[in-house]
């Protein structure tokens, strides 16, 4: 089992007077987001652990000077949390690392996902990787988690309640 970490975000002292801001309709989804982020974290968690420590293909997806590997981990995984998020939100749309912004028919929620976040760590056999997932609406972030697979550690933050 996954232990949860200690008070991981600092703002959260106020997350429930600003969670009062967000119209009944909007909480509802954010209930609904909070074990989707969890799921889809689980679900990268499963398709990147075998891949760890292995040989792998690394491609450079270079978007700067610096090199920015991906590899297939990053890609299946990627896949893996788009096919959940498809089932429960399909109209939301989503901004992946991996394979970019997929406009949803509801514009006022967007998923932000990096399977792998820290792919030269993964690649290196370092256990210093994690999967990132966020949600705004409209632009503002309510929920963040971060996923540290190998470490088993979780940190989620929402607005509305404290971590």
């Amino acid at each position: 089992p996954r232990r949860a970490a200690p008070a991981a975000m600092a703002a959260a002292a106020g997350a429930t007077e600003a969670a009062a801001a967000l119209p009944e309709a909007a909480q509802e989804v954010l209930e609904r987001a909070v074990p989707l982020a969890n799921r889809m974290a689980d679900a990268a968690g499963e398709v990147v652990l075998p891949y760890f420590r292995t040989p792998l293909q690394v491609e450079d997806k270079r978007l700067t000077e610096e090199m920015s590997p991906v590899t297939v981990a990053d890609r299946a995984a990627e896949q893996a949390m788009r096919a959940l998020l498809s089932e429960t939100f399909p109209e939301h749309g989503v901004f992946g690392e991996e394979f970019g912004f997929s406009a949803g028919d509801d514009s006022d929620w967007t998923w932000v996902l990096d399977p792998i976040d820290g792919t030269k760590s993964f690649i290196t056999g370092k256990p210093l990787f994690g999967v990132l997932v966020a949600l705004l609406y409209r632009g503002r972030p309510v929920l963040g988690l971060i996923d540290q697979p190998v470490l088993r550690e979780r940190w989620l933050g929402r607005m509305g309640q404290r971590t």
